[in-house]
């Protein structure tokens, strides 16, 4: 595998979060599809479900300011 290719496919598992999914009721990874808004609390984003697809709302809790620091 190639850097480059090794490099994207990090940047996409970075952008996914292992959360409980309403319509398949298991654990799934969930990609990030849109934010939605940013608090200073945190941000509101729509995940996708990588495994039936289906969209809904997640708040992730790490302050904007900290997770630029993080990159």
């Amino acid at each position: 595998m190639q850097k480059d290719e090794l490099a994207f496919l990090e940047d996409m598992f970075a952008a996914t979060e292992l959360l409980e999914c309403a319509t398949c009721g298991e654990a799934t990874l969930h990609a990030h599809e849109e934010v939605l808004e940013v608090y200073t609390v945190g941000t509101k984003l729509r995940m996708q479900c990588t495994c039936c697809q289906t969209s809904r709302s997640w708040i992730d809790w790490t302050p904007p300011q900290t997770k630029a620091n993080l990159h």
